[in-house]
């Protein structure tokens, strides 16, 4: 019976501890004033918060309302540099270095791409002794890479140990997103803790390890699913189907998706890449279940879905 009552307790512990308002955390870190250095800003975030995940939170928040992402650098991951060294010593000094360099250079210029964000996170976190690693992966960087199979990493974010548990960091996809060409500053808190079965929705970690904690798919399964936008994990939607990228419709009057979702979603509206005009989507609901028509296009295009005003989906369609 004690085993039992100590078992709920540990439960219902970490539930709220997993659970708990960081908007306390989030108005502290609006009010810092510019740290002078890396050093200065762990010192100071370990001195305001008691907790692991409180702090975790608040290197979380300041990096997302202060680094941006640097555009004009490759969205891929850079390949090892050349460096010389005499010995396994030297070489491991000279690799520190480096990154070193890199970190300082992002936070320094408040910028940086994935790589950048997750060794400042990861340093951040060192100097608090807060339990950490690297995960390198694949996401999709737009609708049109819908069935291509990567050869290589192109994206890194952060995992981070607290009460025994592995929680999922995106600084990158975090703090906002690319519309046309353009940095939108934007905290997304769903890249905080990430709920796995999110996760594994728009990020394939390569090590095999990950990819059992996430329970994630085979690599071309996750490389042939939709698009998967913010709106999309806003609002709690699964895919009932087409649960594939690629949506052949030579042979049919009309697209029909087919979606769960937690509560009646009326809002949905279409757009084709070729000629970018808002359409309407004709919904059916039935229970829990929503039936969306679309209008066929005209010839081979991108198709995005809107949910309540916000990207949801995005698939390739064929019509030839």
């Amino acid at each position: 019976m004690k085993k039992i009552i100590f078992s709920l307790f540990v439960f219902f512990y970490s539930l709220n501890f997993f659970s708990q308002d960081f908007e306390t955390v989030d108005k502290v870190m609006l009010s810092y004033q510019e740290p002078k250095s890396i050093k200065n800003l762990a010192e100071r975030i370990d001195y305001d918060f008691k907790s692991d995940i409180e702090k975790v939170r608040a290197i979380y928040t300041w990096m997302c309302l202060n680094i941006a992402y640097d555009l004009p650098s490759t969205k891929t991951l850079k390949s090892p540099e050349f460096v010389n060294y005499s010995n396994k010593d030297d070489f491991r000094r000279t690799q520190t270095q480096i990154i070193q360099e890199i970190i300082n250079k992002a936070f320094r210029k408040r910028k940086g791409i994935c790589l950048e964000y997750s060794l400042l996170f990861s340093q951040l976190c060192n100097l608090m002794n807060i339990e950490n690693e690297l995960i390198y992966g694949y996401t999709k960087l737009s609708v049109n890479k819908i069935g291509y199979i990567p050869t290589g990493k192109n994206h890194v974010w952060n995992a981070v140990k607290i009460n025994n548990e592995w929680l999922f960091i995106d600084t990158t996809y975090g703090a906002g997103y690319i519309y046309r060409g353009v940095w939108q500053k934007e905290q997304n808190l769903n890249y905080f803790n990430a709920k796995k079965e999110n996760l594994r929705l728009t990020h394939f970690p390569f090590a095999k390890n990950w990819q059992v904690l996430l329970k994630q798919k085979p690599l071309v399964e996750f490389c042939y699913e939709p698009f998967y936008q913010n709106a999309y994990l806003k609002y709690n939607i699964e895919i009932i189907g087409p649960n594939i990228g690629e949506i052949d419709v030579k042979n049919k009057k009309k697209i029909h998706l087919k979606i769960k979702r937690q509560k009646n979603v009326e809002n949905i509206k279409y757009i084709f890449s070729y000629d970018n005009k808002v359409r309407t989507a004709r919904i059916i609901n039935d229970n829990l279940v929503t039936n969306i028509y679309l209008k066929k296009p005209k010839q081979n295009t991108n198709l995005h879905v809107y949910v309540e005003n916000e990207l949801a989906l995005q698939y390739k369609i064929k019509t030839e």
